[in-house]
């Protein structure tokens, strides 16, 4: 039986976010202590970071004690016989450009200090990682570029012998890190997704097989089908941001099963992704939802003034609405709108 237990963006940060309370990094950690607990009892013994580790894309911005902190983690972890895997997202880079997580990253510190980055198959799992690409929304063959090797791959070593079996893509499970919503949800979406339906879609590109668990996308999007795929995408474990998402929303990792299990029936049971809850505190010892009330307040004011004499203002209560206005300007050339998100990010 191989079970793996899969955990949304961390997003780790040296200062709270600006509604966050001082205790911000402490509960991220701790959660995530609860998750390397949870899959020792269980017997699992891997999980894998969906992306986004670290939040600032500058290196300057991480420092070297919440460096050593992460690497604790991963101490705990090899003290409890688990071993943690990660894919890359878009916050762990320089510039959208892979080669600055050695040069420079902390993720590449942590890389060094035994996470192990998941490109491809995993050596011994049927487990394939794909990591952030720049190209993910502006490519129209992204999805078959990041997928090739699942399918064409001949998969890796199983058992103890040294002679490779080919993968059963079927019950394979891939994870990435991507903006990917459900197809019921796509079209009220107003910025660039990858699609998952359709002949350009991700769920082809899978070959219309397996199992897709996803990072980048901080919302609890659970579990469903799209044309053969089984996608999940918990959220994120962190809760940066005071969108009216994070204050109702359970903090969720899953557990995905090869349905190999001796206590199904003869033949196993069918693959599936299980969500699990973790121990986390309410919305409102996370936020300072009082000082937000305030300022939100204020901006009313504001905006009934500028209403007044003619005017009209953006809602800039917090940097992420800033973010996430100039995703929706499709007047806005793709390319100007992600310099300037990312510019927003740094600043976040």
């Amino acid at each position: 039986m191989t079970q793996i237990l899969l955990v949304g963006d961390i997003h780790a940060m040296d200062r709270p976010p600006v509604n966050a309370t001082e205790s911000y990094m402490d509960d991220i950690i701790e959660m995530l202590r609860w998750t390397i607990e949870y899959a020792a009892k269980n017997d699992i013994t891997v999980i894998v970071w969906a992306g986004d580790v670290f939040h600032h894309k500058s290196p300057s911005r991480t420092s070297h004690a919440l460096v050593l902190r992460m690497i604790s983690v991963l101490q705990y972890a090899a003290e409890k016989g688990v071993e943690i895997w990660a894919v890359t997202g878009n916050h762990d880079i320089s510039n959208d450009v892979l080669a600055s997580i050695q040069e420079k990253q902390p993720l590449g510190v942590l890389y060094q200090a035994g996470l192990k980055e998941l490109v491809g198959w995993h050596p011994t799992l049927p487990l394939y990682g794909v990591p952030w690409r720049q190209d993910w929304t502006t490519n129209e063959n992204s999805a078959w570029e990041a997928f090739k090797g699942w399918r064409q791959s001949e998969g890796p070593i199983i058992g103890e012998t040294d002679l490779v079996e080919p993968i059963d893509i079927t019950t394979a499970l891939a994870v990435t890190h991507a903006p990917i919503y459900p197809p019921k949800d796509a079209e009220n979406i107003q910025w660039d997704l990858v699609p998952t339906r359709g002949e350009k879609g991700i769920s082809a590109a899978m070959d219309n097989s397996g199992f897709l668990y996803y990072g980048h996308i901080h919302e609890d999007h659970g579990i469903y089908e799209v044309e053969g795929v089984t996608y999940a995408n918990m959220g994120a474990i962190s809760r940066g941001s005071l969108h009216e998402y994070n204050l109702e929303r359970e903090i969720k990792v899953a557990v995905w099963d090869d349905g190999t299990s001796m206590d199904g029936p003869v033949g196993g049971v069918a693959p599936s992704f299980t969500e699990v809850v973790v121990p986390h505190k309410p919305a409102e010892e996370v936020f300072k939802i009082a000082q937000a009330e305030e300022k939100k307040a204020e901006r009313l004011s504001l905006d009934a003034f500028l209403s007044d004499i003619g005017s009209s203002t953006l809602d800039v209560s917090s940097t992420g609405s800033a973010i996430e206005h100039i995703r929706t300007r499709k007047d806005v050339p793709a390319p100007v709108r992600k310099t300037a998100i990312e510019i927003l990010e740094e600043v976040e």
